[in-house]
């Protein structure tokens, strides 16, 4: 018969009689009183009628009886269900009913009060005579035999009875044991509650190896100081911490005489740590109550050497699987549920039955193994170990948005000064009242630790994330299990909450209205941010609009950008008001121009291998995911046998990979197996340090790479520069950064024509050549959209690298309008907006040769591949459009679909077209509203200021193309015809019945 964690046990007592076993506060035991002491409690036990395979509930505080307690009922065959004597009575009495026992095992008289019924007998542990009057045991219990049942809440609220066998728990203990060289000289502790099922491992782990168990007392076990102090006093070898303790007990002077090993967490997601001058390892356990305490370890690292965020690798007979939702295997580096197989699962929930057939199950995809589907979302780094990447439920929802609460409190630890923090969403039934609480600890000798905070979530986070309100806390409250007490952080939400001031004035009110409209949320004050609150670009269009008849001044969308907060907009529409002009921010062709530097301390070797453009082996794409990025990942698939790379942002509900390829359907994108075979994917981002990757990974990535295709960029015609200077302009520094990293990897960085702007109302030239210096047009760039002036400032800044040595081509892309044979194009592009538009209401503005650079995307994409192939083309521009006749103007566009088709459209003066849907918020150009009104030079809007543009020259791109066989695509009847169908849904009128 296999062995319990009895035998184990009994074997100590045998070898170590006299040795002692437990230190409590006023207690100390040795083996052989342990074992003498569960013994005749266990002879009571059978004598009140309890038999092999009952549960015994067991009512304890963390004192010396509660081991007896859970001994005896092991020694009878039963098994044992720890209550922490501190729940509260209504908690209790639910386990105690579930657990369906006829007798109640507690260790305090005060207790019995709360437990007592008439139905149950009770039996007290302070009332057993340690004699030797005992009977006969019963065999020890089989391996397979229950040892405890734990109620845990989990996400549900509900108590729910997980089943643990001896094997489960045996597996873990020994291996633990030999894995931190627990033997009979190490001395630990029990400072989890015990409800907590790290306690049975705390109190196990030493019993079965002959160790000693100290007990510390309840207002030491959660006070750092106390607690080192009492590790140093009894010389303690092994100690387990919960984890919102561990930055306090590192960081709180180490006292003489410690003679600490190991320090164990658990429980919750542990932050990076700086363990300089500690002599201890700190090592951090994962695992749901259903695997048996733990099932993955990770020896934590310095946060100086800025670690991956993982908990490590499987404990011993135990396997975790990153599986999507279908329980198949993810690629390596794509998120997933997490799921564990092997010796640790439980064998289920305590009457529930259709509760564990949900949650263990089993997948034909990996053998038919048995599995617990955690409900966390983890994936696999490169090196092996698993990142945990929070709860799949704790993806919540506020107002449309998805909202991953451990993304911002891990944000909030990296800030100087921080030791803990949560965030948590506050309790209410109207979901338009839901709001991000942020709670954190640290010191705050300059008093601006929120403020760091705040601006630190600003940078990293989208408005709709960001907390709405700050609570600096001297410590987090903790529970009986010795988690972060989010119950009680919530009752603190009232308090943390500051009442306004004063209410709001009457303007403001205004303001409040339309917001409240717009939104549906109840409550607003004067510092809410519109976007924080669940406002985006089609609302801050209406929002415009309603301002504007609201205070009978002109208002624009970029207001609501510039000016997000109730307080300010309010403000800026009473100036405007009182024809007040707005304030500036200073010279913003200077804000752009100081925005013009690479990454600091960065050396760019200039020496690479001609073979790595001719003949790549390996290329980084960027961008892979858009309608430019995808068509170019197909054509080097088609154009090289390189293994593709792509650099994917990893979001929070659609892999990477999953995601690529519902963009290559979408598009009509066919790869072959071969082709889809050479693709990998990088979960990461573009803009952070190292694309967010963990350093081996980086630098193994940073080796492999030949070739670097940069398109990614962040698109939007309405948002200023500064929201969108960090995918972008601090985006293509992390690029070039990475060029440079290891050995020099040539850059194809993909631009825009839009770089020139309106530059001729500046320049007065007509044709914009490929070398021309683009600093000509700064004037006009400085008062583009906040995307063209981020394309300008990233051209200037490859300019830079390419000057220290950098292998370098630029690509100017026109408009992507559509491919040549699908019609297929991207649906966020405002040019098909406008079609839509012009053909719906059978007219068209009267612009003067307004240009927009319309070419398609394969003949971007092929003349990209093609001339990228080439060494000769390093230090060049190439302006990426059609050429003469062929670049239509906007009235050469409707003339040909008025000829090929049979339209007829009227032309409007400008002002008057735009009447026509500019109060129409289903109208497909509302949401750009502020193109077509907002007054940017001379009260003339950005579409308007494009009249008239440059032609733009390319004879570096013909050179560089001529004998290839691409040419460019001419806008046939065929072409139209492909795009109306496919791409804008109209069917011609020549075609219709």
């Amino acid at each position: 018969m296999a062995p319990s964690v009895l035998d184990y046990f009994i074997r100590q007592v045998s070898r170590y009689p006299e040795k002692t076993a437990i230190v409590g506060d006023n207690k100390h035991l040795t083996y052989r009183q342990l074992d003498e002491a569960s013994s005749a409690l266990c002879t009571r036990l059978k004598q009140e009628g309890v038999r092999p395979g009952d549960a015994v509930p067991l009512v304890a505080q963390r004192t010396v009886e509660l081991p007896i307690g859970m001994m005896a009922i092991a020694k009878a065959g039963a098994c044992y269900i720890p209550i922490d004597a501190r729940y509260p009575e209504r908690r209790i009495r639910n386990i105690i009913e579930k657990s369906g026992s006829p007798i109640i095992l507690f260790s305090n008289h005060e207790i019995h009060k709360s437990i007592a019924t008439p139905s149950r007998k009770t039996l007290s542990i302070d009332n057993i005579s340690l004699n030797k009057d005992y009977e006969d045991l019963f065999p020890p219990p089989d391996s397979d035999a229950l040892a405890y049942i734990i109620f845990t809440s989990g996400t549900t609220g509900t108590p729910k009875g997980v089943m643990i066998e001896h094997r489960s728990l045996l597996n873990l203990l020994l291996w633990h044991n030999q894995r931190f060289a627990m033997d009979e000289h190490s001395r630990s502790t029990l400072i989890a509650g015990v409800g907590f099922d790290v306690a049975q491992w705390e109190i196990w782990a030493p019993l079965i190896c002959g160790g000693t168990l100290y007990l510390p007392h309840e207002e030491t076990r959660l006070q750092p100081d106390a607690l080192l102090a009492f590790f140093a006093r009894h010389r303690l070898t092994h100690a387990f911490v919960p984890t919102v303790l561990v930055p306090e007990v590192i960081g709180a002077p180490q006292p003489a005489g410690l003679a600490l090993k190991y320090l164990f967490t658990a429980g919750e997601k542990l932050n990076p740590v700086a363990l300089r001058g500690i002599g201890y390892a700190v090592v951090d356990y994962y695992g749901p109550t259903e695997a048996t305490i733990f099932a993955t370890y990770n020896r934590v690292r310095c946060a100086t050497q800025n670690p991956p965020s993982t908990i490590g690798r499987p404990i011993a007979d135990t396997q975790v699987f990153i599986l999507d939702e279908r329980l198949q295997p993810v690629a390596d580096g794509e998120p997933g549920e997490l799921c564990i197989s092997g010796t640790c699962l439980a064998r289920g929930y305590l009457n529930a039955p259709q509760l564990t057939a949900e949650r263990f199950v089993t997948s034909p995809h990996i053998g038919s193994q048995r599995l617990y589907r955690s409900g966390d979302r983890a994936r696999r780094l490169p090196n092996g170990e698993i990142q945990f990447l929070g709860r799949l439920d704790a993806q919540i929802k506020i107002r449309g948005n998805r909202v991953e609460l451990g993304e911002i409190g891990s944000l909030m630890t990296q800030v100087s000064g921080v030791k803990t923090a949560i965030a948590l969403v506050n309790q209410t039934d109207n979901p338009s009242d839901k709001r991000i609480l942020a709670f954190l600890t640290g010191e705050d000798p300059g008093g601006d630790l929120i403020a760091r905070v705040k601006r630190q979530l600003q940078d990293q986070l989208p408005a709709y994330s960001l907390p709405a309100e700050y609570r600096h806390l001297d410590r987090l409250p903790i529970n009986a299990n010795g988690k972060i007490d989010q119950a009680a952080l919530l009752a603190l939400a009232p308090e943390a909450r500051p009442a306004p001031a004063e209410p709001l004035d009457g303007h403001q009110r205004i303001v409040a209205d339309l917001w409240r409209t717009l939104l549906k949320v109840d409550h607003i004050r004067a510092d809410d941010d519109f976007f924080a609150l669940g406002g985006h670009s089609l609302m801050a269009a209406r929002l415009a609009t309603d301002l504007g008849k609201a205070f009978a001044v002109k208002s624009y969308v970029h207001d609501i950008y510039e000016y997000p907060s109730l307080e300010q907009l309010t403000q800026a529409m009473l100036q405007r008001q009182e024809s007040k002009p707005r304030r500036q921010d200073g010279d913003p062709t200077r804000a752009l121009q100081d925005d013009v530097f690479l990454p600091p301390g960065i050396t760019i070797n200039p020496a690479f291998d001609t073979r790595q453009i001719s003949a790549p082996r390996a290329i980084l794409l960027t961008g892979a995911t858009g309608f430019v990025g995808a068509h170019l990942l197909a054509e080097l698939l088609r154009t090289t046998d390189a293994a593709l790379y792509c650099l994917v942002r990893d979001g929070a509900e659609t892999p990477p990979m999953r995601r690529l390829e519902a963009v290559l359907q979408r598009y009509r994108i066919a790869l072959n197996a071969s082709q889809h075979a050479r693709i990998h994917i990088v979960p990461g981002n573009v803009a952070e340090h190292d694309f967010s990757l963990t350093p081996a990974a980086y630098r193994a990535l940073s080796q492999d790479i030949d070739l670097v295709y940069h398109s990614a960029s962040a698109v939007n015609f309405i948002q200023p520069y500064s929201y969108m200077k960090r995918d972008n302009v601090q985006g293509l520094r992390e690029i070039i950064r990475f060029a440079a990293h290891t050995r020099t990897k040539p850059l194809m960085l993909l631009s825009t024509i839009s770089v020139y702007s309106w530059g001729h109302l500046h320049t007065g030239k007509r044709v914009m050549r490929e070398n021309d210096d683009i600093d000509q047009n700064l004037q006009a760039v400085s008062r583009d959209i906040g995307y063209v002036r981020s394309k300008w400032v990233m051209e200037k800044i490859a300019d830079l690298a390419a000057a220290q040595g950098l292998p370098l081509m630029t690509f100017r892309l026109g408009y992507a309008t559509c491919h040549s044979r699908t019609g297929v194009n991207a649906d966020y592009q405002w040019w098909g907006r406008l079609v839509k538009t012009c053909i719906s209401s059978g007219t068209v503005p009267d612009l003067r040769d307004l240009r927009e650079g319309l070419t398609t995307v394969d003949y971007m994409t092929q003349a990209i591949a093609h001339v990228s192939r080439n060494p000769q083309a390093l230090r060049h521009k190439f302006n990426l459009i059609h050429q003469g006749d062929n670049n239509l103007t906007l009235r050469e566009f409707f003339s040909l679909l008025e000829r090929e088709f049979g339209y007829r459209f009227h032309p409007l003066p400008f002002a008057q077209w735009r009447a026509q849907w500019e109060n129409d918020s289903d109208a497909p150009l509302y949401p750009l509203l502020s193109l077509f009104k907002d007054p940017m030079v001379d009260e003339l809007s950005t579409v308007e200021l494009y009249q008239d543009t440059y032609r733009w020259d390319c004879s570096n791109l013909q050179r560089f193309l001529q004998g290839s066989g691409i040419d460019e695509p001419h806008f046939t009847r065929q072409l139209l015809l492909n795009y109306l169908q496919h791409a804008i849904g109209y069917a011609p009128l020549s075609l219709r019945a």
